[in-house]
């Protein structure tokens, strides 16, 4: 085994690079799954997380479709651009590559997509 950093998963599935913290932008990273080291949580100590509410429509609405870096995924997602354009012309999109790796927080970006966005579709590719 190498010197490199290794992640563990947290119990919500995010990775939090030494137990407790976020993985840095960019980092490598690896899971490890070990059950002499993983903590306990009981399931009432972890908040829910709900998804956002349905929107009514998209028109005149602004989806940011966001690429997290896995292959294929840019492409994926000009596609749906493409789609948007020529299907839902009232609809803006607004194509953007996620900096770091697809499991590294980006804060500016969520923040900017809270003001500007009205939805977001993340991509993955495979």
């Amino acid at each position: 085994m190498t010197d490199s950093k290794l992640s563990v998963l947290d119990p919500r599935g995010q990775p939090a690079g030494v137990y407790g913290r976020r993985g840095e932008a960019g980092a490598h990273m690896m899971a490890i799954f070990d059950p002499d080291v993983q903590p306990i949580i009981k399931l009432d100590k972890i908040d829910s997380l709900k998804m956002a509410p349905r929107l009514d429509s998209l028109e005149d609405k602004t989806v940011y479709l966001v690429d997290t870096g896995f292959a294929g995924g840019y492409d994926f997602l000009e596609e749906v651009q493409d789609w948007f354009a020529g299907n839902m012309p009232a609809v803006k999109t607004v194509l953007h590559k996620k900096e770091g790796n697809a499991f590294s927080d980006s804060p500016d970006l969520w923040v900017e997509i809270g003001k500007k966005g009205d939805a977001v579709v993340f991509g993955v590719g495979g």
